[in-house]
């Protein structure tokens, strides 16, 4: 619960920028008149001059930092290329606590931080089976029931990989070798919200130089696979919304990725 320290000096700032109306200002001091319209965004402890607003239940909160310069952080949105080159070299626990920093600093509806996230390594091969075992099956069921090219062409991918993994332990065309799998886990409610995440660690990545890939093969086969869904130990409800494959690059982009120009509406 939101509480004020003896350093406050009832600048109202807090009760100011309180949307929900939670806090109200008595006798030139702030007070939490309305406990149960707090959403916990934690704005009143952003906003306070005096660092006087605490509340335990919302983790840490730090003096704001030096804002990058815009053309200097859109250079790096735009470098930020898929990576299915990685060197054989482990990714740090101090560069994924890093990751998982950035993770944890995206905006969250409410504040609730209901992410929850899965770091794979030693167990990387048994979930690249159970996916290529998966993906073989949907496979032959799609060469069964569709006409579609586009679909057949993916099926007979899918039927190959399955075939090639069981006589090739080596090959690996869903995770490329990489050292990492970071899966970020939530409910249906916090879909958006762990995607957000998702978006923010590979922004971070992309700072520190390491190669990352968006698997939507595998977050597509964890929906539908109960082998995965066990092997993860998710819970019931659970479900994987991203699947970032991470590591150190073995390739070297020369140029940004090309983009279409935006298609913009005003109203």
């Amino acid at each position: 619960m939101i509480q004020f320290q003896d350093s406050c000096i009832g600048c109202g700032k807090c009760a100011w920028d309180c949307f929900p109306g939670a806090i109200e200002m008595e006798k030139g001091k702030p007070v939490l008149n309305n406990p149960g319209a707090c959403i916990g965004c934690g704005h009143c402890i952003a906003i306070c001059p005096k660092n006087a607003v605490f509340d335990d239940t919302l983790g840490d909160s730090d003096p704001m930092g030096k804002t990058p310069e815009s053309d200097e952080l859109l250079s790096l949105m735009r470098s930020r290329r898929s990576c299915r080159h990685f060197q054989d070299k482990a990714v740090s626990e101090d560069d994924l606590m890093e990751l998982l920093e950035a993770a944890r600093a995206c905006p969250t509806a409410m504040n609730l931080q209901s992410t929850r996230y899965i770091a794979v390594t030693v167990h990387i091969p048994q979930l690249l089976d159970l996916a290529l075992e998966g993906l073989g099956k949907v496979g032959a069921e799609i060469r069964r029931t569709s006409n579609n090219p586009g679909m057949l062409r993916r099926a007979r991918n899918f039927v190959r990989w399955a075939e090639q993994r069981k006589t090739e332990p080596d090959f690996d065309p869903l995770f490329f070798h990489a050292p990492l799998l970071l899966l970020f886990v939530a409910n249906e409610a916090g879909t958006r919200d762990a995607a957000s995440a998702a978006a923010y660690t590979e922004l971070m990545a992309a700072a520190k130089g390491l190669g990352c890939l968006y698997s939507g093969y595998f977050t597509a086969c964890a929906a539908e696979n109960e082998a995965i869904q066990k092997a993860l130990n998710l819970a019931p409800g659970e479900h994987v919304v991203r699947c970032l494959v991470l590591g150190h690059p073995d390739v070297k982009f020369q140029r940004t990725a090309p983009k279409k120009p935006v298609k913009l509406t005003r109203f």
